[in-house]
C-alpha cells in the first residue's frame, strides 16, 4: 500500500522566500565589492584634494565632512558583504565585520561632532595660535622647524603650552581606536581563514590580513593589506556570482 508522504503546508512559500533571500544575498556582496573599489577611488581623490588645497582650512574641512559621510556608507555596505559570508560560514567573520563597522562609523561620527579634537576645525586653532607667534599657519610653522631643528628650542614653550594641549586629546582618542581596530581586524583575518575551506581565496586573504596589520608600521605591512584587500574584493565578486548562480539553478 503506498502511502504519501505529508509535506509541511508552507514549504513551497518558504522555498520561494529562501530563494528570494539568496538573490537578495547576492545583490548585496556584488554593492559589497562596488563599495570596496569605492572606498580606494575615495582615498586617492581625498590625498590629492588634501595635497591641492592643504592651505587653504575651510576647504580642507569641507572635503573632511564629504570624505567622512561617504566613508561610512561604502565601510558599511563592504563589511556588509562579509557580514553574509560569516552568517553562511563563520560567526567569527559575522561578528567582527559588524564591530568593524561599528567602529568606523564610531570614529568618523567623533570626527563630524567633536570638531574641536579632530580634522580641519583643529587646523584652525593651530593657525591661530601659531599666527600669535608670526606665522601664517600651522603648516607653515611645523615646515619651519623641519627646515630649521635649532630653532624649535626657541619654540619649545609656546609648543608646550599652547599646541600639545590641542593636538593630545586627538593622539589619545586615535591610539585607543588604532588599538581597537587592531584587535578587530585580527579577528578579522582570522574569520576569513576559517571560512578558507568553502571561499576560495578566504585563507589567503586572512594570512595576508593578519600579516598586514601586524607589520603595519613597516611600509611593506600596508603593501601585504593592499594585497589581502584586492583578494577581499575578488571574495565578494565570485561571492555573489556563486549567489546568484544558486538562485538560478532553483
Amino acid at each position: 500500500m503506498k502511502t504519501k508522504l505529508n509535506m509541511p503546508k508552507f514549504s513551497k512559500k518558504e522555498d520561494k522566500k529562501n530563494q528570494a533571500f539568496k538573490g537578495d544575498d547576492s545583490k548585496k556582496l556584488k554593492y559589497a565589492f562596488i563599495s570596496g573599489i569605492l572606498i580606494v577611488a575615495l582615498f586617492i581623490l581625498s590625498a590629492i584634494f588634501n595635497l591641492l588645497f592643504s592651505d587653504n582650512a575651510k576647504v580642507l574641512q569641507a572635503i573632511s565632512i564629504i570624505q567622512s559621510v561617504l566613508t561610512i556608507i561604502f565601510t558599511f555596505y563592504f563589511f556588509l558583504g562579509f557580514i553574509i559570508l560569516g552568517r553562511k560560514y563563520s560567526n567569527l567573520l559575522k561578528i567582527s565585520s559588524i564591530l568593524i563597522i561599528i567602529l568606523v562609523v564610531g570614529y568618523y561620527f567623533l570626527m563630524l561632532f567633536s570638531a574641536g579634537f579632530f580634522g580641519n576645525n583643529l587646523m584652525l586653532k593651530l593657525d591661530e595660535k601659531t599666527k600669535s607667534v608670526g606665522f601664517n599657519s600651522a603648516n607653515e610653522f611645523f615646515d619651519y622647524l623641519n627646515t630649521n631643528p635649532t630653532e624649535s628650542q626657541k619654540y619649545s614653550d609656546f609648543i608646550v603650552q599652547e599646541m600639545i594641549p590641542l593636538i593630545l586629546p586627538m593622539l589619545i582618542i586615535l591610539l585607543s581606536f588604532l588599538l581597537v581596530a587592531f584587535v578587530l581586524f585580527i579577528l578579522f583575518g582570522v574569520g576569513l581563514i576559517k571560512i578558507g575551506k568553502d571561499v576560495k581565496y578566504a585563507r589567503l586573504a586572512g594570512i595576508l590580513s593578519i600579516v598586514g596589520i601586524c607589520t603595519l608600521v613597516f611600509f611593506v605591512g600596508i603593501l601585504v593589506w593592499l594585497v589581502a584587500y584586492v583578494y577581499m574584493l575578488i571574495i565578494l565578486f565570485k561571492e555573489s556570482k556563486k549567489m546568484k548562480g544558486v538562485n538560478l539553478k532553483n
